[in-house]
């Protein structure tokens, strides 16, 4: 089969190299899973510029048919979408004809949804969900979502909306991003502050004039310092990355003031049990059309490096996709 393998570079994204591997075979709780998309993510620019010992086949998310499950739970040619969790960094991932998934990794994938549309869903929704959890998020709560023209700002702020938080903001680090994530269908009633014009505080609008309960921030760095002086009493942030830097100060004052709390979250490690639980509300969202998973580019297997400068160089909204890999031989 044809995989896009990565071989430990330090600069060119475009080096990876599309080639014939052997075909996975799954091992105990594994499924092995014919992959018809491949959702193309950052950490996957992480493990190709030299992160992580090669060569390795990409990819750390997806949808597909499953072909075999040795302990039988899945039925051969369901089609499920998947976070592949070690697949794609210590081992082989999804941008190859198989891929062979941990077993309490999959979800069936509802009849209204696409496969295309469904690998770009595990990573971000999953996130999502599980960071909304941990942030205490219930009906009613304002929720704050940086970088919500990526694809964990935007799942964040569609999970909150859909489940009920009484106010939803997100922001962009540029007036041009702004006003492209105002004009898409799916930010309706989503607040987007501009933050080449505004600080967090002051862009922020009347549903937040108390304050943040929940942010999700995958951002980090500055903005972190700004979310936590804007939380209301007793809010919540949950860090889930550090795209913006690596390193905030933040007002200790507010947060002692306001008995804030951060949190830190890792989706490799979130436990079976969780998984499950995060699954169903997102498969249950989807087959209701309350949340619009959102595509920019999608792109055949052997363009997979320009996908990945894409991702990392264009900053695109919404998620960019690998496509027509059973059909790479």
């Amino acid at each position: 089969m044809k995989a896009a393998r990565a071989y430990p570079i330090t600069e060119h994204t475009t080096d990876l190299r599309v080639e014939y591997v052997e075909d996975p075979t799954p091992g105990t709780g594994e499924v092995l899973v014919q992959v018809t998309a491949a959702g193309v993510t950052r950490w996957d620019h992480t493990v190709a510029t030299g992160a992580m010992p090669g060569p390795v086949t990409l990819g750390n998310e997806g949808a597909g048919v499953v072909v075999a499950d040795p302990a039988g739970r899945w039925e051969p040619g369901t089609r499920v979408m998947f976070f592949a969790g070690p697949v794609g960094v210590t081992a082989d991932g999804t941008m190859a004809e198989f891929a062979v998934i941990p077993e309490q990794n999959l979800a069936e994938i509802p009849v209204n949804v696409a496969d295309e549309v469904a690998a770009t869903v595990p990573i971000a929704y999953l996130t999502a969900v599980l960071a909304l959890r941990l942030g205490m998020f219930s009906p009613g709560a304002r929720v704050f979502s940086p970088a919500i023209g990526g694809s964990i700002g935007n799942a964040t702020a569609q999970v909150a909306r859909a489940l009920g938080a009484s106010a939803v903001a997100g922001s962009a680090g540029s007036t041009a991003k702004a006003e492209a994530v105002r004009a898409a269908p799916w930010a309706y009633g989503i607040e987007v502050v501009d933050l080449e014009c505004d600080r967090l505080a002051g862009g922020l609008g009347a549903g937040f004039a108390d304050g943040i309960d929940v942010a999700v921030d995958g951002v980090g760095g500055e903005l972190t310092a700004q979310i936590a002086e804007t939380l209301a009493t007793e809010g919540r942030i949950v860090l889930v990355g550090q795209s913006g830097g690596g390193v905030a100060h933040l007002p200790i004052g507010d947060v002692v003031r306001r008995r804030a709390s951060l949190h830190g979250f890792s989706l490799t490690a979130v436990d079976a049990a969780e998984s499950r639980l995060a699954w169903s509300t997102i498969t249950g969202l989807l087959a209701d059309a309350r949340i619009f998973p959102v595509i920019d580019s999608i792109y055949p297997l052997d363009a997979a490096g320009e996908a990945l400068r894409h991702l990392i160089e264009d900053r695109p909204i919404g998620k960019v996709v690998i496509t027509d890999l059973s059909r790479a031989r």
